[in-house]
C-alpha cells in the first residue's frame, strides 16, 4: 500500500468535520511548500542495479558444483569428477585420473578442480558445492581450523593425513570467499541416490579411475 493509499484509507474512519479539517490542513501545507522553495526534498537519486555480469570469461553465472571422486581399490587407480551448473542451464564438465591414489583424495581433488574453475571465471556471486563426501565438507569446514591451529596435527597429535591436498583445498576455498565475498557453502548430498548431480559427476570418476573414454560437456568462453 503507497502513502497515499494509506491516507484515503485513514481519511475514511473520519467524520465529516474532521475530515473536512484534515482536507484544509493539507491543502495548506500543499501552497506553503510551493511558496517555500527551501522546504521542497531534494529529488530521490533512482538507485541503478548493476548489470548481472559475474564473469570475466564471457561465461553465464555458475549456480552450483557437484564433485565426486572415485577408485578402482582403495588405494588403486583414481578418478574425480566435477560438474558445474550455470544460471542458464548449461553445463560444464571436468574430470581427472590419478594412478595410484585414494577415494578421499579423489573427492577432495574434485573439490579443488571446481573451485578453480570458480576463480578462473572472477566470478562475484557465491555458489554452494555439493559432495558425498562427508570427510571433504567436514574437513574443510570444521576439522581444518584445528588441523592448522596445531600446527597440522589431530587431536590424537598424528599429522593429518592428505595434509597436501587440505592446504590447496584451503587456499582455493579462502580465495573462493575473498572473491565471491561470501563464504563457499559445503552441502552434504547422500551418494548413488538419484541426485542427477551426484550421479553424473560419479560416471565421470568412474570412468577416469578405469581410464574409460567419456564425453565432457564443457563451455568455452565468449570471445
Amino acid at each position: 500500500m503507497t502513502l497515499k493509499d494509506q491516507f484515503i484509507q485513514e481519511l475514511d474512519g473520519l467524520s465529516e468535520p474532521l475530515m473536512a479539517e484534515a482536507l484544509d490542513l493539507l491543502k495548506t501545507l500543499k501552497a506553503k511548500q510551493a511558496n517555500d522553495p527551501v522546504s521542497k526534498p531534494a529529488p530521490k537519486a533512482i538507485a541503478q542495479k548493476a548489470p548481472t555480469k559475474s564473469t570475466t570469461t564471457g561465461l553465464p553465472t555458475i549456480k552450483s558444483i557437484y564433485t565426486d571422486g572415485a577408485c578402482s581399490g582403495n588405494p588403486g587407480p583414481g578418478g574425480w569428477g566435477t560438474v558445474v551448473y550455470f544460471d542458464d542451464g548449461s553445463v560444464h564438465e571436468l574430470g581427472g585420473y590419478e594412478a595410484q591414489s585414494t577415494n578421499n583424495r579423489m573427492e577432495m581433488q574434485a573439490a579443488i578442480a571446481g573451485l578453480q574453475f570458480l576463480l578462473e571465471t572472477g566470478q562475484t556471486t557465491p555458489i554452494e558445492l555439493f559432495t558425498d563426501s562427508e570427510y571433504t565438507k567436514k574437513g574443510i569446514t570444521q576439522w581444518i581450523a584445528g588441523w592448522k591451529r596445531r600446527g597440522w596435527q589431530t587431536a590424537a597429535k598424528k599429522p593429518v593425513l592428505n595434509q597436501d591436498l587440505w592446504k590447496v583445498l584451503d587456499e582455493v576455498n579462502q580465495a573462493a570467499k575473498a572473491q565471491t565475498g561470501q563464504p563457499v557453502i559445503w552441502t552434504y548430498v547422500r551418494g548413488h541416490a538419484g541426485n542427477e548431480g551426484n550421479e553424473r559427476c560419479d560416471t565421470i570418476a568412474r570412468a577416469f579411475s578405469h581410464r574409460r573414454a567419456i564425453q565432457l560437456r564443457q563451455l568455452s568462453a565468449a570471445p
